[in-house]
């Protein structure tokens, strides 16, 4: 199997074991919250759209809230998971494109679940990360630089580890400190983005860099350095 494949079969495994009515990190929402959300994802794109077009927000936190309340109940709440784990999205029609747009998803909302209570990560065994998981992060991460450092205009290198500490995945700058270009007449003149005064290095697992990055900052264990 792919590496996408293993991944949407472990977050349905997670999703299962852990069952409805448990906290995520994802702020307000229950694990039946995190159900909705990939189920519209999967099967709604039009409801689901409004993850990053903002004028469709509103609709589908609605949706979500409306899907969620509904899988309280425990048999919905598993028949859903299942209709997620079936759902052939168009994105599945080919590998690449589905780890492209899914892969990252997956991984940080499963330790959503499993670091969103004591609970959960009781009942799924505490260990989560699949095959190789590692050194595909540290790979997206490095490829996708711009999209995971655009809050960093002063720079961002991570420094990737072993769980022991070791660096063994390297040094990657995804930022160098911004400037901008302006053209004035045949000149071009570099004027400086706008500064936050935060040049930032970032150490730690792939994996914990980038729940850092993805905004789950207090679960992350990494060393930040300003």
């Amino acid at each position: 199997m792919s590496a996408i494949t293993d991944l949407r079969n472990q977050l349905v495994e997670v999703l299962q074991k852990t069952g409805p009515g448990k906290p995520t990190l994802c702020e307000g929402w229950n694990t039946e919250h995190m159900v909705a959300h990939l189920l519209l994802r999967e099967t709604r794109p039009d409801i689901a759209a409004g993850a990053v077009l903002s004028p469709l927000a509103a609709r589908t936190e609605r949706k979500t809230e409306e899907l969620a309340e509904k899988l309280t109940d425990g048999r919905l709440y598993m028949e859903a998971v299942e209709k997620f784990a079936q759902a052939k999205a168009p994105n599945r029609m080919h590998g690449t494109v589905d780890e492209g747009m899914n892969y990252v998803e997956y991984v940080v909302h499963r330790e959503d679940v499993l670091r969103g209570s004591p609970a959960a990560n009781e009942m799924n065994g505490g260990e989560s990360r699949i095959d190789h998981e590692d050194e595909k992060i540290w790979k997206t991460l490095s490829s996708q630089g711009k999209m995971f450092s655009k809050s960093y205009p002063d720079g961002l290198t991570i420094v990737g580890t072993d769980d022991q500490g070791s660096p063994v995945f390297g040094r990657e700058t995804l930022r160098k400190p911004a400037e901008a270009s302006r053209v004035s007449g045949l000149v071009q003149k570099v004027v400086k983005a706008p500064s936050t005064g935060e040049q930032v290095t970032i150490t730690g697992t792939p994996l914990e860099i980038l729940l850092y990055l993805f905004g789950r900052r207090e679960a992350a264990e990494v060393e930040v350095e300003y």
